[in-house]
């Protein structure tokens, strides 16, 4: 050891001060990172009007509409597909509880049961059913009550990522119809 000079660092049952100023400098940087982050931004997913805008502010059309019973709903479209903005437990069009995207493709002869219950088996988020003229139909229900325009803007992009997932399902069912095989079984 000619020349250095070696210093003994106290320790605490095993931990080195340097350990310690160590840890304490990533504790802070850490801290400092998470404070840095934004806090999400609330937003009044019971309003209509609120949810419109934030769906154009999006990137999306959104045109605010009213059923003939004055129940609110926005039309808008993705992957060039129409869908819809449904609003559940509304108080004269306001303060609405729940929201359902909704779309539905005019009937097809190969929708069936077995179709859909193929595309719900491997979907979570984005459900299908055959309606009563035969139409096939997706939904997704997400709640309106404490709402983020994070969380809304996650939901959309789930429900806009899951409907082109719908548009490849179809490409791969059809097929199987054509050549005389029984799709979705």
């Amino acid at each position: 050891m000619d020349g250095v000079c070696a210093v003994a660092m106290p320790q605490f049952k095993g931990i080195t001060v340097r350990n310690m100023i160590w840890f304490a400098a990533a504790l802070a940087a850490v801290t400092t990172s998470a404070q840095a982050q934004k806090a999400p931004t609330p937003v009044d997913l019971t309003d209509p009007a609120t949810v419109a805008k934030l769906v154009q502010d999006l990137g999306y059309k959104a045109e605010l509409k009213a059923r003939d019973n004055g129940e609110p709903y926005i039309n808008s479209a993705a992957n060039g597909s129409n869908f819809s903005i449904e609003f559940y437990g509304c108080e004269k069009a306001v303060k609405c509880t729940s929201i359902q995207f909704f779309a539905w493709y005019k009937k097809e002869p190969w929708y069936n049961a077995a179709l859909t219950d193929k595309w719900n088996a491997k979907k979570r988020f984005v459900k299908a059913a055959i309606d009563k003229d035969g139409d096939f139909s997706t939904y997704m229900d997400i709640t309106a009550l404490g709402g983020t325009r994070e969380s809304f803007a996650d939901s959309l992009d789930w429900w806009t990522v899951l409907s082109s997932d719908l548009f490849e399902f179809f490409e791969e069912e059809e097929p199987a119809r054509a050549k005389g095989a029984t799709p979705a079984k």
